[in-house]
C-alpha cells in the first residue's frame, strides 16, 4: 500500500492540471495553511510579540500616543482637507487588509473543497470553489484564530518558568528551562496544527460545526498520529527541495540580467540599467509568488487527499509497514 506516493502523485498531477488552484494557493499561503514542520525552525522568542506582532510595531511608532491625538486635532483645525485624505488612505488600507484576510480564508476553504471534489471525481471549478470558501469563511476563520490563540497561550504558560529563572540570575538554570520549554512547545504547536488542518477539512467537506470539527480532528489525529507526522516530514522535504530548486533557477536567470546591466553601465545607459533592474526584481517576485502558490496548493491538496483516505479506507504508516504489523 503506497499511501503517500499515491496521494502526492495525485496532488501534483491535479494541481498542475487545474491551474486555477494556484490562485487559491497564493492566498491560502498567507494564513499558513501548510508546513507544520517549519515550526521547528521558528525562533521561539519571536512569539513574544504576541498574536499580532505587526500591531505591537504600530504601538512602538507612537501612532496611538497622546501626542498623535493632539496633532490630529491641530491638523483638523488648520488643514482639514489633508486630514481627510490621510483618514481616507487609512480606511483604504484597512479595507484592503480585511479583503485580503477574507480572500485568504476563503481560498483555504476553496482549496480543501475543490481538492476533495477532484479526488472523488466530482464537478469542480473556480466559481464553485470560491462560493464554498465564502460559505465556510467564519468557521475556518474561527479555526485559524483558535490555532493562533492556543499556540500563544502555550507560549505564555511555558514562558513563566523562563521568566522566573531569569529573575534568579542563574544562567544554567535559565538555559535548561528554555530548552525544556522549547521541547514541549514544538510538539504541542505541531499537534495543534494537525488538529486544525483536519478540523478545516471536516468543516468544508463534511459540514461539521466548528467545535465539533475540533473534536473530530483531535480524534482523527490520535488514531493516525504517526501517519500525520510522516506526511508532514515528507511535505517539508519536498518544500525544502523546491526552495533549493527555486534558488538555483533564480541564480541562473541572474546571469543574463547581470550581463545586460554591466553592458548598459559600460555605455553609460543608466536609464536602461535601472529599467533592467526593476524588470529583474518584478520577474523574481513573480517567480517566487508563482512557486509559492503552486507549492501551497500542492500541500493543501495532499493533506485533503490524506484526510479523505483516513476517514475512508484508513491507512498504515510507513514505519509500521517497515518494522511491524497493523494490529
Amino acid at each position: 500500500m503506497y499511501l503517500y506516493r499515491t496521494i502526492l502523485s495525485q496532488a501534483f498531477k491535479n494541481v498542475w492540471r487545474n491551474k486555477y488552484l494556484w490562485f487559491f494557493g497564493l492566498f491560502a499561503a498567507l494564513v499558513g495553511s501548510s508546513g507544520e514542520i517549519q515550526v521547528l525552525f521558528y525562533r521561539y522568542d519571536s512569539l513574544s510579540e504576541g498574536l499580532f506582532p505587526g500591531f505591537r510595531r504600530i504601538l512602538e511608532t507612537g501612532f496611538l500616543s497622546k501626542e498623535t491625538l493632539v496633532n490630529i486635532g491641530q491638523l483638523a483645525r488648520t488643514e482639514p482637507f489633508s486630514l481627510f485624505m490621510v483618514f481616507s488612505l487609512f480606511i483604504v488600507f484597512i479595507a484592503l487588509g480585511v479583503f485580503i484576510l477574507w480572500l485568504s480564508i476563503s481560498s483555504q476553504a476553496a482549496l480543501v473543497n475543490n481538492a476533495a471534489r477532484i479526488k472523488t471525481d466530482k464537478k469542480h471549478n473556480f466559481k464553485e470553489g470560491l462560493e464554498v470558501g465564502m460559505k465556510n469563511f467564519w468557521p475556518v476563520l474561527g479555526l485559524n484564530i483558535f490555532l493562533k490563540l492556543m499556540i500563544f497561550a502555550i507560549f505564555v504558560i511555558l514562558s513563566l518558568p523562563i521568566i522566573s529563572s531569569i529573575a534568579t540570575g542563574n544562567f544554567t538554570a535559565t538555559s535548561l528551562v528554555f530548552i525544556i520549554s522549547f521541547l514541549i512547545y514544538v510538539p504541542l504547536a505541531i499537534i495543534l496544527s494537525f488538529i486544525i488542518k483536519y478540523a478545516v477539512a471536516y468543516v468544508v467537506i463534511r459540514g461539521s460545526r466548528m467545535l465539533e470539527s475540533i473534536k473530530l480532528g483531535w480524534q482523527l489525529f490520535l488514531k493516525n498520529w504517526l501517519i500525520s507526522i510522516e506526511m508532514a516530514f515528507i511535505l517539508f522535504f519536498i518544500s525544502f527541495l523546491a526552495a533549493i530548486a527555486l534558488l538555483m533557477l533564480l541564480l541562473i536567470f541572474s546571469i543574463p540580467f547581470l550581463f545586460i546591466i554591466i553592458l548598459f553601465i559600460k555605455f553609460n545607459l543608466y536609464f536602461y540599467t535601472w529599467a533592467v533592474i526593476v524588470l529583474a526584481i518584478v520577474f523574481y517576485l513573480l517567480v517566487i509568488l508563482l512557486t509559492g502558490a503552486i507549492l501551497s496548493a500542492f500541500q493543501v491538496f495532499s493533506w485533503t487527499g490524506l484526510f479523505i483516505e483516513l476517514i475512508g479506507k484508513g491507512g498504515v504508516s510507513k514505519l509500521t509497514r517497515m518494522f511491524g504489523k497493523k494490529d
